[in-house]
């Protein structure tokens, strides 16, 4: 309510103005899983097949879209919104534009992909379960 309809805006609640881009070929790389991240690609291989992601894959797919790709963040908002089984508009469009630079966060953070894969995939196990590899 604060904010209004600022939530769908290109610059955000922030206002923030960036050099967003859209791109045909980016955005059907990302949505597939064909990007040259195996993290990103092994979400959005999971959120294709079942409609549904962890909050952390949430996170490092946005920034990969958003911080890494720089494409329009409600591009990838949009496509959650079309996909996601317990899709919440709040809870979209905020986890959007906080991870694309345009919300509540003040530190502006882009996701380091890799760092996250060793964290929370530290055996690739999930990794490999979603791009269909060998477990040995």
């Amino acid at each position: 309510m604060k904010n209004g309809n600022d939530i769908f805006k290109l610059g955000g609640i922030l206002h923030k103005e960036y050099e967003w881009k859209s791109s045909e070929r980016e955005l059907s790389k990302w949505i597939n899983g064909e990007t040259h991240e195996r993290f990103v690609n092994a979400n959005m291989k999971e959120l294709a097949a079942t409609g549904w992601m962890s909050n952390r894959g949430r996170q490092n797919v946005a920034s990969y879209w958003s911080m890494h790709k720089e494409q329009d963040w409600r591009i990838g908002a949009a496509y959650f919104e079309h996909i996601l089984i317990d899709y919440d508009v709040h809870s979209n469009y905020g986890n959007w534009m906080y991870n694309s630079g345009v919300g509540n966060d003040p530190r502006n953070r882009t996701f380091n992909i890799q760092l996250q894969a060793s964290r929370y995939d530290s055996d690739g196990k999930y990794q490999r379960m979603w791009l269909q590899e060998e477990l040995f």
